[in-house]
């Protein structure tokens, strides 16, 4: 065999839906060309000895943000932040009111040169013009994930200059998509009911995190997801669920999948809702949507990760400044960061506390994100042919993250101040060293745009 380019010798190989395997893997030319058991002699122009360490598939966040704050700046920021955390593809949600040609254009210009991941886009769509760029879209750009606001009704998506969607259009998206061999990712909330509620919590003179649950609360979420997948399953629309955030919407998704066992429905949470509720000291920092919800929706969740309900974990990252999130729960903006910070909380608070096998966070944070938005052929998981994506893991490793260190493009992270023990050591992009302890080891720039195939 010819040399290697790089041989990471010593691990224990994690293979999703496998297993933990000791096992050396050769790569060359950014590929993995070898998986191979311990100690055979084998050349390379680089070894890592990584004994005692665990090789995970590199972290595909299928759920982040981007454009929302700091354009080229961000796009090279967070992508650094999420080599920190082993995260190495990111499928970004796109937001644009106009035609999506142009604006797929811009952000490939704005991140070209500068990412520290692979990367791709969901298209969000708002308006009629948007269904009817679908197959181009497709074609054109290989994308093959899109994404509906289902509570972006009446002035609700003003700040995104959209308003009066409504459940045709989306009837009609789905059609398309489902024509167009795609997946259609809904955001569920009934925002009419969340209105009237809204309204009788500020007369009240609630401000409070807890107030922002309650004017947005579970059945709001449930009640959506049912209306989403009783329509998609009238046309074949493959529907991906974004941030289940409590038990009766969880219930609710898992009803649909008895009742409608031929669609294919694919159900995410977040890390934000696993570890912290409406009554956090974080506080107002904690507005998100849909909202952090009671505590007692935590175990019913971790329960649906460990069970294998949930299919993915995405970060839902935005990057929101400190400066945004002032005032009240009515004026702060929603959202923060989370996508460094993905792995070492499901390793912290999954595996070391609630016994959350190693080989399904690969799948949940690899394997099944890579298969679901169809790019399975290059990440995802440890196999010969993929790209050489790899987040190599010191589960004793503790570190408590802190925004410097962390370096998003945000100023803050809600895991300050805990202990998160887990972390990778290295984390490898198409056999090259992104990071090693904590610490970028290249350039800006070998990150490259991912087509859905």
């Amino acid at each position: 065999m010819s040399k290697l380019d790089l041989l990471v010798r010593g691990g224990k190989v994690v293979r999703p839906r496998i297993g933990v395997v000791d096992a050396d893997v050769g790569i060359r030319d950014g590929r993995i060309v070898l998986v191979a058991e311990p100690g055979l002699d084998l050349e390379a122009r680089r070894t890592l000895e990584v004994d005692g360490l665990h090789v995970f598939p590199g972290v595909v966040d299928a759920h982040a943000h981007i454009g929302l704050g700091g354009g080229e700046e961000e796009y090279q920021s967070d992508t650094a932040a999420a080599a920190l955390g082993g995260v190495t593809a990111i499928l970004y949600y796109l937001i644009d009111k106009n035609s999506y040609h142009p604006a797929i254009q811009e952000h490939l210009n704005l991140a070209q040169g500068k990412v520290s991941a692979d990367f791709g886009y969901h298209v969000t769509l708002m308006t009629e013009e948007h269904m009817r760029e679908i197959p181009e879209i497709v074609m054109r750009w290989g994308i093959k994930s899109f994404k509906f606001f289902m509570h972006f009704r009446g002035d609700e998506g003003l700040y995104m200059g959209v308003t009066g969607t409504d459940d045709g259009l989306l009837y009609g998206m789905m059609e398309s998509i489902a024509s167009n061999d795609s997946v259609l990712a809904v955001h569920p909330e009934n925002i009419e009911i969340a209105w009237l509620l809204g309204r009788r919590l500020k007369e009240a003179g609630r401000e409070d995190l807890a107030a922002w649950n309650e004017s947005r609360p579970p059945f709001v979420e449930a009640e959506a997801i049912h209306r989403a997948g009783f329509l998609a399953a009238q046309v074949g629309c493959p529907l991906y669920l974004v941030h289940i955030t409590s038990a009766l919407a969880l219930e609710e998704a898992l009803l649909l999948r008895g009742r409608f066992p031929n669609l294919s429905l694919f159900l995410e949470t977040c890390p934000h809702y696993l570890t912290h509720h409406d009554r956090s000291e974080i506080g107002v920092l904690g507005k998100v949507n849909p909202p952090l919800r009671a505590h007692a929706d935590l175990d019913p969740l971790w329960q649906g990760v460990l069970d294998g309900s949930f299919d993915t974990v995405g970060s839902d990252h935005v990057g929101r400044r400190l400066e945004k999130k002032q005032g009240t729960v009515w004026q702060a903006s929603a959202g923060f960061p989370g996508m460094p910070t993905l792995l070492p909380v499901l390793l912290s608070e999954g595996y070391h506390k609630r016994g959350l096998s190693l080989e399904r966070i690969a799948d949940l944070v690899a394997r099944r994100p890579a298969e679901i938005f169809k790019m399975a052929d290059r990440k995802g998981d440890i196999e010969v042919g993929l790209d050489a994506d790899l987040a190599i893991v010191d589960l004793n490793w503790e570190r408590t993250p802190d925004a410097d260190w962390l370096g998003t493009w945000s100023d803050y992270t809600i895991y300050d101040g805990w202990s998160l023990k887990g972390w990778p050591r290295y984390t490898i992009l198409r056999g090259e060293v992104v990071q090693q302890d904590g610490e970028i080891q290249i350039e800006p720039g070998h990150g490259q745009y991912i087509a859905h195939h």
